[in-house]
């Protein structure tokens, strides 16, 4: 009996192999798909310049940019008593969508310390903690690549959303 089914199992895995059928992957010209992705984020960045900029207008807050590419509420101009990158910093903030609605509040998202340059928040926060001074708090406009990008947060902030930030450095610790 054991040789039969030793039989029957080389028999079927031969007979299968008979029927072999490649899948060669796709290939794209690179080049082109670059082009074609500039091109979209040229149009995607276009799109929330000009939110921005109404917002801006509407707005009674002044906004400077900034070298990083965002918008921040203060002159976004470093001073000495401001974080650098090694400096632990205590602040909270707030998040926003582009029509004003809260997204995450100050106290969903709590208080955070952290070292700058070694914690994971998105490179306009990260920026952001380095142009505002302890115990003030500045309005951050921020383009999607500089907020959570073509993949949001998986939770309440899509892909590619720029989002307004209230953020507040309540302590800096220079290092």
């Amino acid at each position: 009996m054991k040789k039969l089914l030793l039989i029957n199992f080389i028999f079927l895995s031969l007979w299968s192999c008979e029927n072999k059928v490649i899948q060669y992957p796709v290939s794209y010209n690179n080049d082109d798909f670059m082009k074609r992705s500039q091109e979209r984020g040229k149009l995607l960045l276009e799109e929330e310049i000009s939110w921005f900029d109404k917002y801006m207008k509407d707005s009674e807050l002044k906004f400077n940019k900034t070298e990083s590419g965002f918008w921040i509420s203060n002159s976004g101009i470093k001073s000495p008593n401001m974080a650098n990158i090694g400096d632990y910093v205590h602040f909270t903030y707030q998040v926003y969508d582009i029509d004003n609605k809260l997204i995450y509040s100050s106290d969903e998202v709590g208080e955070h310390k952290a070292i700058l340059g070694k914690a994971n928040y998105t490179r306009g926060i990260n920026a952001a903690l380095q142009l505002i001074e302890p115990g003030k708090e500045a309005k951050l406009l921020l383009p999607s690549f500089l907020a959570y990008g073509g993949f949001g947060d998986q939770d309440k902030i899509g892909a590619n959303q720029p989002i307004i930030v209230d953020l507040k450095i309540i302590d800096i610790k220079k290092h």
